[in-house]
């Protein structure tokens, strides 16, 4: 998959649609697009099969925006990042029935004051000027802040429907602030490993 995404980027940068020192980049995201798909796919397949469609595809479309603009945590292998993603989303879906909405407005303030301070996680694999970390930046507050304060709306509207999807609003909240604060805390432990190597 490596090698025939890199030669298609190369294409792309030989023909001048890309820079030639994006091509990294380019790589790199087209690898986790495609991956992002399959397992998207999976779970969307699966939810269909138990009857939990709509939970998952909320889930998923507040969950991926999220962590397309502010990353979070990687897995070492495309084989690990599928097996946490997908047990990830048996276990909410286990959970969701069980937060109540004090819980679920409690998670989307503290998921939302996360994700302000960590986002946009930095990962070794991207490379980002500063200028573009800013844009980022501001990209996720906008959609993190946008989607607490709908979640929280719906959840002070007291009815079951509308409560449901303030419960998996802050869920995916939830998630992708508890993804940012791994990834910080292995990106802190590579540093100090790093340091501790240099002396």
């Amino acid at each position: 998959m490596e090698t025939i995404l890199t030669k298609i980027v190369n294409n792309w940068s030989e023909s001048g649609f890309i820079e030639k020192s994006d091509e990294e980049i380019y790589v790199y995201g087209l690898d986790l697009l495609i991956f992002t798909i399959l397992n998207m796919l999976a779970i969307l397949i699966t939810s269909v099969i138990i009857n939990r469609f709509t939970e998952s595809a909320i889930l998923l479309a507040t969950i991926i925006p999220l962590q397309s603009y502010g990353g979070g945590y990687h897995a070492k292998t495309h084989l690990r990042c599928f097996l946490i993603m997908y047990i990830g989303w048996w276990g909410l879906m286990y959970i969701i029935p069980f937060i109540t909405s004090l819980v679920a407005f409690v998670m989307s303030v503290i998921s939302v004051v996360i994700i302000f301070c960590l986002a946009p996680v930095p990962h070794k694999n991207v490379k980002m000027s500063t200028e573009h970390r800013l844009k980022l930046r501001t990209v996720i507050r906008i959609i993190s802040l946008s989607i607490g304060l709908l979640s929280v709306a719906l959840l002070l509207l007291f009815s079951n429907y509308h409560i449901q999807f303030g419960v998996l609003l802050s869920t995916g909240l939830g998630v992708t602030a508890f993804s940012m604060v791994v990834a910080h805390i292995v990106n802190k432990i590579h540093q100090n490993q790093l340091s501790k190597a240099n002396r």
